[in-house]
Parts: C-alpha cells; structure tokens; sequence
C-alpha cells in the first residue's frame, strides 16, 4: 500500500511579527480610550462637584441674606456699626472700604455679618414657641425645655429674641419657664400659644484659603469660623441701598426706589434708572445717610474651583489650562492679589454664580 504524505505549512516569522504588531495597535487604541474615557469621568465629576459647590454656597448665604433683621431693634452680638453704634441686620465688610466706588481693586473675598434667626434653638431642635398668651408686659412664657435648649444655643441676658418675627426685644432676665423683656409688648398685640420665638444672631460669612481651617480642601466658605462648602475661592458682595444718596435725582431720604448711584445730580436722559452702576463696594458704610440699614438689595457674587488641578484627558498628563484669565468678580481682580501665580492659578477650573437678594430689614 502506498501512503500519500500531504504537506504540512506552519506561522512564519513574518506572520507572528505582523500579527503582534497588529494586537499592540489594537491594545494600544483600547487602552488610550479607556484612559481618555476614565480622566472625562474624573473632568465631569470635578466639573459637577465645583457646580454643586457654588450653587450650596450661594444657597447658604441667600437663605440668611433673605432673613437678616427680622425686625431686631437692638444690638445682636457683633451685628453693629462702628462708631454710629448702629444695631444693622447687615453690616458689609470690604477688603477696600476707602477704595473709589465702581473701580477694580479689590484685592480678596469679602466679608458680611447678618442678623438671622436660629431655626433649631428650641426642644428637639425646632423653634420655642410661647406656651401662654402674651398680650402685654414684659414677660412672654416659654415652656422649661425650650428655655433649657435656648440656653444651650446661646441665650442669656442680653440676648435678643423675636417674637413671630414681628416684635423684637433683648432680654433682661432668664426664669425656669419665662423671659423679660426689655421693652414691654406693644398693646393691644396680642400673640397666641404656640407663636414662635426666635433667638437672633449674628453669624459671618467670609472665605478661608487655609487647607487647616478647611480640613484638607484648598479654600472654603466659613460661616461663624466654621467651614460650610470646599472649593469656594471668593465671595464678593456689592449692595443697593434707599435714603443713602441724597444728591438729585433722588430724595432726600428713602422712598422705597433703590438710590441712582452711577448718575447723580443734572444729568443726561435716564439718570435715575436703576442699572448694575447703582450698586455700591468699598465702602465703610458708617457715615450717615451712607449707613447699612438703608441696604435693601444685594448683589452676591461666588467663585468655585476645582479641587485640583486636571491633567487633560490624554495619556501624558500634562497640566492643561483651564482659566485662560483671572476670573474678576465684582470689584476683585485676583491678579492683584499677593502671591497671585498665573500659571497654576490657570490649571484649575472656576465657577462663577451672582445673584441679587432682596432683603427684609425689617424696622419697628
């Protein structure tokens, strides 16, 4: 029998090569997708991050803005004016309180003290509420657990407290169920049971850039010293006022229309039209009219940054930019600020967020 070999070919050298080649391209392309698609899920989660971190922030000092005064009529804590001796529900705090109104030159965050109402001072962290009728006199009744968690936020005497946000008074004398008042109650008012009583005080919002007092983040949004929201690089306030420029086109004194700042006195057609011009920085706002009481606008502008700083979404990780040129919000150019660096300061991305709060300062 005859046995017919059939010829058996193998891989060349040439075929591997070819091969290998082709599964390093093809594992070289996978790889670069997946770490351009993993550093874009980091980029959107920082993007997303800084995004959530300004609007907080512009949450927290709005919420407060909204509030401040609650008809208080006396000193809250630091809440005053300098040598007025003014109890003010807002008492602005300018890095250039003697710089020229309107000009850039700034040169860091600004600072506000407001006067609010503490929403969790009572029993179980809600708010004390009168436990009789109060329809004169200088004492309102409270029940023994909330005159207890009140003493724990802060009450004592000389403390000041609101009576259903309409009647505002500071207390003479702490009782085991009852506060005095240092101003009796208007007759004939009359507040039933369960109206709310509010401990007012003042709290500070202002902006740390220490990684110690921020717990680790590069800046953050303080408010009483304490840190509230990371990532938040500046705070700048500007504010409308009414009475506080008595120079035509407006009244000599408040008529319920913010004051035409940017064109007081004879001028051309439109003077007296509220613009963004009307808003006033840098000022000391203690010299009468000029004085924070007559504040009923204010402009609140916040800047967020990125946590650090994004390497790009290719595999070299080199720094891109992603500020091209300083952010300037309000009156603060951070170029002028010491230890300003262009070059990292372009490597982290910003948000900027500004709104205008209305606000009560409520008078009695």
């Amino acid at each position: 029998m005859q046995r017919t070999w059939q010829t058996e070919k193998g891989v060349t050298l040439i075929e591997i090569m070819v091969a290998t080649v082709v599964t390093i391209v093809v594992v070289m392309a996978a790889m670069t997708i997946l770490v351009t698609s993993n550093k874009a899920t980091q980029v959107n989660e920082q993007a997303a991050d800084t995004q959530q971190n300004v609007r907080l922030a512009m949450d927290l000092v709005s919420q407060d803005i909204k509030l401040a005064g609650f008809n208080m009529t006396s000193a809250v804590g630091t809440c005053t004016v300098g040598t007025l001796a003014l109890p003010a529900p807002i008492v602005p705090g300018d890095n250039v309180p003697g710089g020229a109104v309107g000009v850039i030159n700034d040169v860091g965050p600004d600072t506000v003290r407001l006067v609010v109402p503490s929403m969790t001072a009572g029993s179980g962290g809600g708010t004390p509420g009168l436990s009789a009728v109060a329809s004169g006199g200088n004492n309102i009744a409270l029940s023994a657990a909330d005159i207890g968690a009140m003493g724990t936020s802060g009450l004592a005497i000389g403390s000041v407290v609101s009576i259903g946000g309409s009647f505002s008074s500071s207390v003479t004398a702490v009782g085991a169920s009852s506060l005095t008042l240092a101003k009796s109650l208007p007759p004939p008012a009359q507040f039933p049971i369960g109206t709310p009583i509010y401990l007012l005080q003042c709290v500070t919002y202002s902006i740390s850039a220490l990684p110690a007092v921020c717990g680790g983040s590069t800046s953050c949004l303080l408010r009483n010293g304490v840190p509230m929201v990371d990532g938040i690089e500046d705070l700048q306030l500007a504010y409308g006022c009414d009475g506080c420029n008595i120079l035509p086109p407006n009244p000599p004194g408040p008529d319920g229309i913010i004051d035409d700042q940017d064109a007081p006195g004879p001028g051309p057609i439109g003077s007296g039209v509220f613009t963004a011009a009307d808003f006033i920085t840098n000022n000391t706002w203690a010299v009468s009219p000029m004085s924070p009481d007559k504040i009923k606008l204010v402009q609140v502008t916040i800047v967020a940054r990125d946590s650090q700083a994004s390497k790009g979404l290719s595999e070299v990780n080199t720094v891109s930019i992603n500020t091209a040129a300083p952010v300037i919000a309000s009156d603060h150019n951070p170029s002028a600020d010491a230890g300003y660096n262009a070059t990292t300061y372009s490597q982290q991305r910003r948000r900027v967020l500004t709104k205008t709060i209305q606000v009560r300062n409520l008078e009695s």
